[in-house]
């Protein structure tokens, strides 16, 4: 399986060597050093021109653990919230979001998940239902760049009450969306690494 890592609206692939279509440019990671790989994809982030990174690997878990270790490496989680066939967004800086954030130390990613979805929404009465596919994205941070890695999980509720913001988050609104409402409203206005968490619903 290939692993995607979004940077802004650029993509860096990891892909095993004999997937590779022979016309596609790419990086062998195998042979990289730590620097040269910070190097290379430094080159990418700048460039005008090249929207995707191909890095190449006989070991795909292997290569994401030489791809992260230039990078500030953080963990975060989040959740996918359904209930009654509609779904729920943030709205935070200008773009529809799910609910994430941070693993506190020592806390494991589902607890994470639902702590974050609580405090980010004000919702409560959470069960988790279905794990999905992690995502990484790379930021701007201090000067350099961090790596996150965000575990997804799929959840119903019972709660009944009013949807509370964390405007301390920077959180504008939150709202139930149905996958009509999603495809209209949000898609156009959201995340990379959103669509792809979002994909099997919409």
């Amino acid at each position: 399986m290939n692993i995607t890592i979004y940077y802004l609206s650029k993509k860096v692939i990891l892909q095993k060597i004999k997937g590779l279509l022979n016309d596609e440019p790419h990086v062998n990671i195998d042979s990289l050093k730590k620097s040269e790989l910070m190097d290379r994809f430094k080159d990418f982030a700048l460039s005008d021109t090249e929207t995707i990174l191909h890095f190449v690997t006989s070991d795909i878990e292997n290569a994401l653990e030489k791809f992260r270790k230039p990078f500030k490496y953080i963990y975060a989680a989040g959740g996918l919230i359904e209930k009654d066939d509609r779904f729920l967004f943030i709205f935070r800086l200008k773009k529809w979001d799910l609910p994430k954030g941070k693993l506190d130390a020592g806390e494991g990613p589902e607890h994470a998940a639902i702590r974050e979805c609580e405090e980010e929404c004000g919702i409560t009465r959470l069960s988790i239902t279905k794990t999905l596919e992690p995502t990484y994205h790379i930021y701007d941070h201090k000067g350099s760049y961090a790596l996150k890695k965000t575990y997804w999980y799929v959840m119903e509720t019972e709660h009944t009450g009013k949807l509370v913001p964390q405007t301390e988050e920077h959180i504008e609104k939150v709202e139930w969306f149905t996958r009509e409402e999603i495809q209209s409203i949000v898609k156009p206005n959201t995340y990379p690494a959103i669509l792809q968490v979002i994909k099997d619903v919409t």
